[in-house]
């Protein structure tokens, strides 16, 4: 099998392209600096220069194999919206114009971020609900453009991801693990909300078998897994893995709100990052199940890590990565 994939030095990205490389697939993958560059080779995978938010030659590469995964996206709770949509909904419009007449298929990368967090339950066939976050309403608005591709015949489908954590998760436990060495560590709300997680190599599992499966137009699929224990006790996992003990402060959300709007504010002043965003806020806080059944069962997967085990090897994957001292 032949495969493009755009976001292919990253988090997730990246983990595909080395399962992929492994079972010895041809992998081409979209990179836009000399460290992504490094990263794809180490990999085995042959790198593609360009940026997905702008078209050019590397457009070129983009319908040569038979399938395509576009995971390329700007990822984060903060920053400006017009950013968002330049590489969210215009990457995904550069990748789709490269696809004219192109009888392979086509995985758009998306998350459950487009239903908004809004309390609820949700599966595949939940209406989109994005709010006004740009990362949401860019995320919902790329997925439309996919959707209005396949009015147009192209094989495509969409994989709705929550929150991803394991070895080089880059936000989830980076974040909270800093914060917990430090003994600083608050939650939104009493702590026994869904946790919203899914380790990495579930996902990856996944994936592959969406790409080994005949596609069917307009599907969606969701990637959580139920099992992984409530916010509380995830945070408790956590430090038992780091053999730390610090006390969790629940902060009710109508309070994390108030701090989050005014270091919002504070870094619109002084072009830095916010340490809360209302964007955290919401994903941590609302009680927002996902059910992945209706994936499970066309797919034949399931997550299969033990949220124990999975936290440790992300606890020991943090410890060798930091830079010493």
């Amino acid at each position: 099998m032949r495969v493009f994939v755009t976001g292919g030095s990253g988090f997730i990205g990246g983990a595909l392209v080395r399962r992929l490389r492994l079972e010895g697939h041809e992998v081409r993958v979209l990179v836009r600096s000399p460290r992504a560059e490094a990263l794809v080779a180490e990999a085995g995978a042959i790198p593609v220069s360009g940026d997905v938010s702008q078209p050019g030659p590397w457009q070129n590469e983009v319908s040569a194999g038979d399938a395509v995964v576009h995971a390329a996206a700007m990822v984060t709770d903060w920053g400006p919206r017009k950013e968002f949509f330049r590489v969210n909904v215009g990457g995904t419009r550069n990748v789709l114009a490269a696809m004219k007449r192109w009888n392979g298929h086509f995985i758009h990368v998306s998350s459950i971020a487009v239903h908004g967090f809004r309390p609820g339950v949700y599966t595949e066939t939940s209406p989109v609900s994005p709010g006004r976050h740009p990362y949401c309403s860019s995320k919902a608005a790329a997925e439309a453009l996919v959707d209005s591709s396949v009015g147009e015949g192209l094989k495509a489908s969409a994989v709705r991801i929550s929150g991803v954590y394991g070895p080089g998760d880059p936000h989830f436990a980076t974040r909270f693990l800093d914060y917990a060495e430090t003994g600083r560590v608050f939650i939104v709300g009493p702590g026994d909300q869904p946790s919203k997680l899914i380790y990495i190599d579930d996902v990856v599992e996944a994936f592959m078998a969406i790409l080994r499966r005949p596609c069917e137009p307009g599907a969606r699929y969701l990637l959580n897994d139920p099992a992984v224990p409530n916010v509380l006790s995830m945070l408790r996992l956590a430090m038992e893995a780091l053999e730390i003990s610090v006390p969790v402060r629940p902060v009710p959300e109508w309070l994390a709100c108030a701090v989050a709007l005014w270091q919002e504010g504070r870094a619109r002043l002084t072009g830095s990052h916010p340490q809360l965003t209302r964007y955290a806020v919401r994903a941590m806080g609302h009680r927002c199940f996902f059910s992945p059944e209706g994936t499970s069962r066309r797919l034949g997967w399931s997550p299969r890590m033990n949220a124990r085990e999975g936290v440790e090897k992300t606890i020991s994957w943090y410890r060798k990565s930091r830079p010493a001292g």
